[in-house]
């Protein structure tokens, strides 16, 4: 067994492109770690931890389901969209209405899915690029999220959103509960259901897998509809953490998101990817701005770093699939 692992990591060796998808992530985290724990004191506070965890729990959220979209030959870029259409609706039903904050809450859940819905139907059904169809689609819904607030931010003091949001499970933030249970439940469907291979076998090979039985267009729409599901389950994350309804909110989201499943490994052209391996994409992009931050380095730096750490991710795909 040892002879193996180890004529196995020298084959690896050999093949740089190899090496660096398999172990590369590992030892970028890391060296992260590493180097922040250095330059900063307060880096290694336990308390730093929940920190980090709570920062990235929204873009962990989405980027959960987000790796089931791109396995399956698609990213989503209204999922940013979504989740401020949680804080919206919350706005416009509960503030501006009176009704119940958990009518607010399943009426946001319903759109989200509905959305996600209704861009994999397009897209399966009309044979359209996914990114255009999403791009399109976040538009429509960032534009309904300032017609439902009148263009206005507006302050959400509801117990229920903010506990959710802000409160804690024996000590620990439900924000990361979610996280952490929904890395477990999608790192399950991928490996253990008939449905996570039916996602993996369509985004591989859409033609075998038609003529394999799989109705590849449920497949395509059901993932959309995941997608959907999770942004407006961030949504409710971050309002609660808010306290707050931004039409503006969550631009940045879907590049997050999809950064990290780049990070850990999936594929942008479909059919490989682990869900498990975009959790640490997640962590490290939390790591970073966790130290950045530390460290006093200034915003627009953060963005260059997260930038060029996507241009990374995309370059070490490319050449793993030219490969």
């Amino acid at each position: 067994m040892f002879r193996s692992m180890l004529e196995r990591a020298r084959e690896q060796v050999k093949d740089p492109i190899s090496f660096i998808s398999s172990s590369g992530l590992f030892i970028f985290l890391a060296a992260l770690f590493l180097y922040f724990s250095i330059a900063s004191p307060h880096f290694l506070n336990p308390r730093n931890f929940i920190n980090i965890l709570t920062h990235v729990s929204v873009i962990g959220i989405i980027a959960s389901a987000m790796t089931f979209v791109i396995i399956g030959r698609g990213p989503d870029l209204s999922v940013g969209a979504i989740a401020a259409m949680m804080g919206s609706v919350q706005a416009n039903l509960v503030l501006m209405n009176g009704f119940p904050w958990f009518i607010g809450m399943i009426a946001g859940i319903i759109i989200g899915v509905g959305v996600g819905f209704l861009n994999g139907l397009i897209i399966v059904k009309f044979n359209l690029s996914p990114l255009i169809v999403t791009l399109g689609m976040m538009n429509v819904v960032r534009g309904l999220c300032f017609v439902l607030t009148d263009g206005l931010a507006h302050f959400i003091n509801v117990p229920g959103l903010i506990y959710l949001g802000r409160g804690s499970w024996f000590g620990i933030p439900i924000s990361i509960i979610i996280l952490i249970a929904s890395f477990v439940i999608f790192d399950f469907i991928s490996k253990k259901t008939v449905f996570g291979r039916h996602v993996y076998a369509s985004g591989g090979n859409r033609t075998a897998a038609r003529l394999a039985g799989i109705n590849v267009d449920r497949v395509g729409i059901t993932i959309f509809a995941l997608s959907g599901f999770m942004a407006a389950v961030a949504g409710i994350i971050v309002v609660g953490i808010g306290g707050a309804a931004i039409p503006s909110l969550g631009e940045s989201y879907p590049l997050d998101a999809i950064t990290a499943v780049l990070l850990g490994g999936t594929s942008l052209a479909g059919g490989a990817g682990s869900v498990r391996k975009t959790f640490l994409g997640v962590i490290i992009i939390g790591i970073m701005n966790n130290g950045m931050a530390l460290l006093n380095v200034q915003t627009f730096w953060q963005i260059t770093a997260k930038g060029t750490l996507l241009l990374a991710a995309v370059l070490l795909d490319g050449l793993r699939n030219r490969k």
